[in-house]
Protein backbone atom coordinates (compact mmCIF):
# COMPACT_ATOMS: atom_id res chain seq x y z
CA UNK A 1 0.00 0.00 0.00
CA UNK A 2 1.64 3.39 -0.84
CA UNK A 3 2.40 5.38 2.56
CA UNK A 4 0.31 8.65 1.04
CA UNK A 5 -2.85 9.57 0.15
CA UNK A 6 -4.06 11.97 -1.72
CA UNK A 7 -7.42 11.89 1.10
CA UNK A 8 -9.53 11.70 -1.71
CA UNK A 9 -11.84 8.56 -2.61
CA UNK A 10 -13.08 8.04 -6.04
CA UNK A 11 -16.14 6.44 -7.29
CA UNK A 12 -15.87 3.02 -8.14
CA UNK A 13 -16.70 -0.28 -7.47
CA UNK A 14 -16.84 -1.55 -4.19
CA UNK A 15 -13.39 -4.03 -4.26
CA UNK A 16 -11.47 -0.50 -5.41
CA UNK A 17 -13.12 1.80 -2.81
CA UNK A 18 -12.40 -0.57 -0.12
CA UNK A 19 -8.76 -0.40 -1.45
CA UNK A 20 -8.51 3.28 -1.64
CA UNK A 21 -10.18 3.74 2.23
CA UNK A 22 -7.42 1.21 3.05
CA UNK A 23 -4.59 3.36 1.72
CA UNK A 24 -6.07 6.27 2.86
CA UNK A 25 -6.11 4.66 6.75
CA UNK A 26 -2.40 3.32 5.85
CA UNK A 27 -1.22 7.02 5.18
CA UNK A 28 -2.89 8.22 8.62
CA UNK A 29 -1.40 5.55 10.59
CA UNK A 30 2.08 6.02 9.02
CA UNK A 31 1.70 9.69 9.10
CA UNK A 32 2.25 9.97 5.34
CA UNK A 33 5.73 8.16 5.92
CA UNK A 34 7.58 8.37 2.56
CA UNK A 35 10.93 9.54 1.61
CA UNK A 36 9.37 12.18 -0.52
CA UNK A 37 6.57 14.94 0.59
CA UNK A 38 2.98 13.79 -0.79
CA UNK A 39 1.97 15.21 -4.11
CA UNK A 40 -1.46 16.57 -2.38
CA UNK A 41 -0.62 18.90 0.74
CA UNK A 42 -2.99 20.12 3.02
CA UNK A 43 -2.94 22.75 6.12
CA UNK A 44 -1.60 20.67 9.29
CA UNK A 45 -0.52 17.81 7.20
CA UNK A 46 1.52 15.09 9.00
CA UNK A 47 4.43 13.89 6.86
CA UNK A 48 6.95 11.29 8.61
CA UNK A 49 10.28 12.13 5.99
CA UNK A 50 12.34 9.11 6.27
CA UNK A 51 14.38 10.79 4.04
CA UNK A 52 15.95 13.61 7.09
CA UNK A 53 14.28 11.06 9.63
CA UNK A 54 12.05 13.73 11.03
CA UNK A 55 8.26 14.36 11.65
CA UNK A 56 7.17 17.55 10.37
CA UNK A 57 3.84 19.13 10.04
CA UNK A 58 2.48 21.41 7.47
CA UNK A 59 2.22 25.19 8.20
CA UNK A 60 -0.85 26.92 8.54
CA UNK A 61 -0.08 29.01 4.81
CA UNK A 62 -0.03 25.01 3.57
CA UNK A 63 3.22 26.65 1.65
CA UNK A 64 5.91 24.91 3.86
CA UNK A 65 7.14 22.42 6.54
CA UNK A 66 7.79 22.69 10.46
CA UNK A 67 10.28 20.23 11.37
CA UNK A 68 9.04 18.85 15.02
CA UNK A 69 11.23 16.10 16.45
CA UNK A 70 13.25 13.34 14.97
CA UNK A 71 11.51 10.19 14.26
CA UNK A 72 13.29 8.31 16.58
CA UNK A 73 11.81 10.43 19.48
CA UNK A 74 15.15 12.94 19.56
CA UNK A 75 13.73 16.58 20.08
CA UNK A 76 15.22 18.51 17.71
CA UNK A 77 14.65 22.80 17.08
CA UNK A 78 15.58 25.40 15.04
CA UNK A 79 18.56 27.61 15.63
CA UNK A 80 16.63 30.65 16.81
CA UNK A 81 16.78 34.07 17.68
CA UNK A 82 17.02 36.53 20.42
CA UNK A 83 13.99 37.77 19.56
CA UNK A 84 11.88 34.27 18.08
CA UNK A 85 13.84 31.74 20.23
CA UNK A 86 13.58 27.83 18.86
CA UNK A 87 11.65 27.07 22.27
CA UNK A 88 9.40 29.55 23.91
CA UNK A 89 6.54 30.33 25.56
CA UNK A 90 3.29 30.84 23.88
CA UNK A 91 2.40 33.80 26.17
CA UNK A 92 5.59 35.44 25.64
CA UNK A 93 7.29 34.37 22.13
CA UNK A 94 10.84 36.17 22.83
CA UNK A 95 11.87 34.49 25.68
CA UNK A 96 13.17 30.87 25.57
CA UNK A 97 16.46 29.29 24.46
CA UNK A 98 18.10 29.05 20.82
CA UNK A 99 21.25 28.92 19.07
CA UNK A 100 23.27 32.07 18.21
CA UNK A 101 25.89 29.44 16.39
CA UNK A 102 27.64 26.04 16.35
CA UNK A 103 28.28 24.55 19.90
CA UNK A 104 26.20 27.64 21.85
CA UNK A 105 23.54 27.38 23.38
CA UNK A 106 21.66 31.15 24.35
CA UNK A 107 19.15 32.29 26.49
CA UNK A 108 16.51 35.21 25.88
CA UNK A 109 14.14 37.00 27.70
CA UNK A 110 12.30 39.62 26.44
CA UNK A 111 13.86 39.90 22.92
CA UNK A 112 17.99 40.05 24.68
CA UNK A 113 20.71 37.78 25.07
CA UNK A 114 21.26 37.56 28.96
CA UNK A 115 23.33 33.92 28.81
CA UNK A 116 25.57 32.33 26.63
CA UNK A 117 27.24 28.58 27.66
CA UNK A 118 29.79 27.79 24.83
CA UNK A 119 33.02 25.71 24.78
CA UNK A 120 34.72 27.99 26.42
CA UNK A 121 32.25 28.90 29.23
CA UNK A 122 29.57 30.73 30.41
CA UNK A 123 28.96 34.47 29.13
CA UNK A 124 26.04 36.38 31.24
CA UNK A 125 25.34 39.89 30.56
CA UNK A 126 23.18 41.78 33.20
CA UNK A 127 22.58 41.05 36.89
CA UNK A 128 23.18 37.27 38.49
CA UNK A 129 22.25 36.89 41.79
CA UNK A 130 22.43 34.15 44.02
CA UNK A 131 20.41 34.22 47.10
CA UNK A 132 21.27 31.47 48.52
CA UNK A 133 18.27 29.51 48.59
CA UNK A 134 18.59 27.97 45.11
CA UNK A 135 21.52 26.04 46.39
CA UNK A 136 21.90 24.20 49.17
CA UNK A 137 25.54 23.36 48.82
CA UNK A 138 28.79 25.30 47.11
CA UNK A 139 28.42 26.26 43.64
CA UNK A 140 31.50 25.06 41.43
CA UNK A 141 31.86 27.04 38.40
CA UNK A 142 35.01 25.45 36.16
CA UNK A 143 35.24 27.83 33.16
CA UNK A 144 36.03 31.23 32.72
CA UNK A 145 33.68 33.56 33.72
CA UNK A 146 32.78 36.84 32.56
CA UNK A 147 30.59 39.04 34.67
CA UNK A 148 29.88 42.55 32.77
CA UNK A 149 26.67 43.24 34.88
CA UNK A 150 26.57 43.23 38.61
CA UNK A 151 26.98 39.97 40.47
CA UNK A 152 25.65 39.14 43.82
CA UNK A 153 26.56 35.54 45.10
CA UNK A 154 25.16 35.23 49.19
CA UNK A 155 26.30 31.29 49.02
CA UNK A 156 29.98 29.80 49.06
CA UNK A 157 31.10 29.81 45.46
CA UNK A 158 34.27 28.62 43.78
CA UNK A 159 35.45 29.41 40.96
CA UNK A 160 37.82 26.72 39.31
CA UNK A 161 39.43 28.79 36.21
CA UNK A 162 40.17 32.50 35.61
CA UNK A 163 37.35 35.05 36.85
CA UNK A 164 37.26 38.10 34.46
CA UNK A 165 35.50 41.51 35.71
CA UNK A 166 34.90 43.48 33.10
CA UNK A 167 34.93 47.16 33.73
CA UNK A 168 32.71 49.74 32.14
CA UNK A 169 35.78 51.46 30.52
CA UNK A 170 37.38 49.05 27.72
CA UNK A 171 40.85 47.76 28.75
CA UNK A 172 40.40 48.65 32.88
CA UNK A 173 39.16 44.71 33.73
CA UNK A 174 40.16 43.28 36.75
CA UNK A 175 41.20 39.45 36.52
CA UNK A 176 42.08 36.55 38.68
CA UNK A 177 44.57 34.95 36.99
CA UNK A 178 44.51 30.88 38.35
CA UNK A 179 47.86 29.93 36.69
CA UNK A 180 49.75 32.80 38.17
CA UNK A 181 47.20 32.93 41.53
CA UNK A 182 47.48 36.82 41.68
CA UNK A 183 44.34 39.27 41.16
CA UNK A 184 45.21 41.69 38.41
CA UNK A 185 43.97 44.82 37.56
CA UNK A 186 44.52 46.58 34.80
CA UNK A 187 45.73 50.10 34.26
CA UNK A 188 43.15 52.90 36.01
CA UNK A 189 41.47 49.62 37.64
CA UNK A 190 41.12 51.00 40.62
CA UNK A 191 41.08 48.95 44.36
CA UNK A 192 38.74 51.05 47.01
CA UNK A 193 37.98 50.97 50.18
CA UNK A 194 35.49 52.69 52.42
CA UNK A 195 32.04 54.46 52.22
CA UNK A 196 33.23 57.02 50.21
CA UNK A 197 35.70 55.12 48.32
CA UNK A 198 38.61 56.90 50.81
CA UNK A 199 41.38 54.61 50.16
CA UNK A 200 42.37 53.92 46.54
CA UNK A 201 45.16 51.60 45.27
CA UNK A 202 45.95 51.96 40.97
CA UNK A 203 48.32 52.20 38.72
CA UNK A 204 47.53 54.94 35.73
CA UNK A 205 50.45 53.32 33.23
CA UNK A 206 53.36 55.43 34.01
CA UNK A 207 52.96 55.65 38.40
CA UNK A 208 51.63 53.34 40.74
CA UNK A 209 49.33 55.21 43.48
CA UNK A 210 48.59 54.29 47.12
CA UNK A 211 45.94 57.04 47.43
CA UNK A 212 44.01 58.93 50.42
CA UNK A 213 41.31 60.94 48.68
CA UNK A 214 38.76 60.62 51.68
CA UNK A 215 38.65 61.70 55.43
CA UNK A 216 41.01 60.72 58.36
CA UNK A 217 44.75 59.62 57.97
CA UNK A 218 46.75 57.14 56.07
CA UNK A 219 48.18 55.00 58.99
CA UNK A 220 51.05 52.07 57.59
CA UNK A 221 50.93 49.33 60.47
CA UNK A 222 52.93 46.88 61.02
CA UNK A 223 54.07 44.40 64.25
CA UNK A 224 57.27 44.76 64.10
CA UNK A 225 59.05 47.40 61.30
CA UNK A 226 58.02 49.19 57.77
CA UNK A 227 60.75 49.07 55.50
CA UNK A 228 60.63 51.15 52.05
CA UNK A 229 62.61 49.46 49.54
CA UNK A 230 63.36 49.80 45.29
CA UNK A 231 61.45 46.71 43.72
CA UNK A 232 64.03 46.59 40.74
CA UNK A 233 67.44 46.74 43.22
CA UNK A 234 65.77 45.79 46.59
CA UNK A 235 67.71 48.89 47.66
CA UNK A 236 66.56 50.21 50.81
CA UNK A 237 65.41 53.72 51.15
CA UNK A 238 63.89 54.02 54.91
CA UNK A 239 62.90 51.86 57.74
CA UNK A 240 60.49 52.41 60.68
CA UNK A 241 61.16 50.24 63.58
CA UNK A 242 59.50 49.62 66.52
CA UNK A 243 60.56 51.14 69.89
CA UNK A 244 63.66 51.93 67.58
CA UNK A 245 64.85 53.95 65.27
CA UNK A 246 63.40 55.63 62.32
CA UNK A 247 66.12 55.57 59.22
CA UNK A 248 66.49 57.68 56.10
CA UNK A 249 69.11 56.07 53.20
CA UNK A 250 71.29 57.58 50.54
CA UNK A 251 72.36 55.35 47.64
CA UNK A 252 71.81 52.03 49.80
CA UNK A 253 73.25 53.89 52.67
CA UNK A 254 71.99 54.93 55.90
CA UNK A 255 72.43 58.88 56.62
CA UNK A 256 69.86 59.84 58.99
CA UNK A 257 68.91 58.10 62.39
CA UNK A 258 66.39 58.86 65.07
CA UNK A 259 67.90 57.91 68.66
CA UNK A 260 66.80 58.47 72.34
CA UNK A 261 68.77 61.34 72.56
CA UNK A 262 67.84 62.89 69.02
CA UNK A 263 69.33 62.53 65.77
CA UNK A 264 72.49 60.62 64.59
CA UNK A 265 73.25 62.05 61.06
CA UNK A 266 76.10 60.16 58.95
CA UNK A 267 77.73 62.47 56.81
CA UNK A 268 77.44 66.15 56.07
CA UNK A 269 74.41 68.37 56.47
CA UNK A 270 73.48 71.02 54.04
CA UNK A 271 71.17 73.88 53.90
CA UNK A 272 70.31 76.43 50.97
CA UNK A 273 71.00 79.83 50.98
CA UNK A 274 68.02 81.80 49.53
CA UNK A 275 68.66 84.92 47.47
CA UNK A 276 66.39 88.13 49.23
CA UNK A 277 64.84 90.46 47.24
CA UNK A 278 66.39 93.98 47.86
CA UNK A 279 64.24 96.81 48.95
CA UNK A 280 63.69 99.64 51.06
CA UNK A 281 62.40 96.94 53.18
CA UNK A 282 63.26 93.99 53.30
CA UNK A 283 61.56 90.77 54.95
CA UNK A 284 62.85 87.37 55.75
CA UNK A 285 60.71 84.33 55.06
CA UNK A 286 61.89 81.95 57.45
CA UNK A 287 60.10 79.03 55.82
CA UNK A 288 62.56 79.42 52.92
CA UNK A 289 65.43 78.60 54.15
CA UNK A 290 68.08 79.03 57.12
CA UNK A 291 70.87 80.78 55.48
CA UNK A 292 69.64 83.87 53.57
CA UNK A 293 71.43 86.39 51.36
CA UNK A 294 71.10 90.12 49.95
CA UNK A 295 73.09 92.23 47.64
CA UNK A 296 72.45 96.10 48.97
CA UNK A 297 71.66 98.31 46.19
CA UNK A 298 70.85 101.48 49.39
CA UNK A 299 70.30 101.82 52.66
CA UNK A 300 67.67 99.32 53.69
CA UNK A 301 65.61 98.14 56.73
CA UNK A 302 65.54 94.76 58.05
CA UNK A 303 61.86 93.96 59.19
CA UNK A 304 60.85 91.57 61.57
CA UNK A 305 60.58 88.16 59.47
CA UNK A 306 57.77 86.24 59.01
CA UNK A 307 57.44 82.67 59.73
CA UNK A 308 59.66 82.40 62.62
CA UNK A 309 60.30 79.08 64.23
CA UNK A 310 61.43 78.83 67.72
CA UNK A 311 65.20 77.00 67.61
CA UNK A 312 65.60 77.70 63.99
CA UNK A 313 68.97 79.04 63.28
CA UNK A 314 71.53 80.03 60.56
CA UNK A 315 72.84 83.04 58.63
CA UNK A 316 71.89 86.35 56.59
CA UNK A 317 74.61 87.61 54.43
CA UNK A 318 75.01 91.29 53.26
CA UNK A 319 76.84 92.48 50.66
CA UNK A 320 77.45 95.30 49.32
CA UNK A 321 77.15 96.00 46.06
CA UNK A 322 79.59 98.13 43.28
CA UNK A 323 79.08 101.24 44.96
CA UNK A 324 79.46 100.38 48.37
CA UNK A 325 78.57 102.74 51.72
CA UNK A 326 75.65 100.75 52.10
CA UNK A 327 73.90 101.09 55.42
CA UNK A 328 71.42 98.43 57.17
CA UNK A 329 69.00 99.25 60.75
CA UNK A 330 67.57 96.09 62.27
CA UNK A 331 63.74 95.86 63.54
CA UNK A 332 63.74 95.20 67.14
CA UNK A 333 63.12 91.37 66.64
CA UNK A 334 67.12 91.43 66.03
CA UNK A 335 68.98 90.80 69.41
CA UNK A 336 73.07 91.97 68.89
CA UNK A 337 75.45 91.71 71.57
CA UNK A 338 75.35 94.59 73.87
CA UNK A 339 72.32 95.27 72.69
CA UNK A 340 73.77 97.67 69.58
CA UNK A 341 72.82 96.67 65.98
CA UNK A 342 76.33 96.34 64.04
CA UNK A 343 77.46 99.02 61.41
CA UNK A 344 78.59 97.57 57.95
CA UNK A 345 81.43 97.14 56.49
CA UNK A 346 80.84 99.81 53.61
CA UNK A 347 83.63 99.34 51.25
CA UNK A 348 82.05 98.18 47.57
CA UNK A 349 81.49 94.27 47.12
CA UNK A 350 82.54 93.50 50.77
CA UNK A 351 80.37 90.82 52.90
CA UNK A 352 79.11 90.73 56.57
CA UNK A 353 77.46 87.85 58.12
CA UNK A 354 75.07 87.51 60.93
CA UNK A 355 74.51 84.40 62.24
CA UNK A 356 71.11 84.03 64.39
CA UNK A 357 68.70 81.38 66.62
CA UNK A 358 65.25 82.11 67.28
CA UNK A 359 64.73 82.32 70.82
CA UNK A 360 61.07 82.98 70.56
CA UNK A 361 58.62 84.91 68.85
CA UNK A 362 60.34 88.47 67.91
CA UNK A 363 63.40 87.76 69.99
CA UNK A 364 66.55 86.39 67.58
CA UNK A 365 69.72 85.76 69.21
CA UNK A 366 72.42 87.49 66.64
CA UNK A 367 76.03 87.21 66.74
CA UNK A 368 77.80 89.23 63.91
CA UNK A 369 81.23 88.69 61.46
CA UNK A 370 82.11 92.10 59.38
CA UNK A 371 84.50 92.36 56.48
CA UNK A 372 84.25 87.86 55.94
CA UNK A 373 86.52 87.44 53.36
Amino acid sequence: MPPVHDYVIDNSTGANVRADINNVLAAIVSNNSSSSEPSTKYAYQWWADTNENVLKIRNSANNGWVTLFQLDGTLTLEDGSASAPALGFRDDLDTGIFSSAANNLDIATGGSVRANISSTGLNVTGTVTDDGAVHDGNVDLNGNIDVSGTSTLNGVTTFNEDVTFDGATAGRDVVFDRSENALEFADDAKATFGTGSDLQIFHNGSASYIQDVGTGNLVLAASDAIIFQNSATNETLAGFYENGAVELYHDNTKKIETASGGISLTGGAAANITALSDGATITIDMATACHHSVTLGGNRTFAAPSNQVVGQAGSIFITQDGTGSRTASFNAAFKFVGGTAPTLTTGAGLTDRIDYIILSSNVIHCAVSLDVK
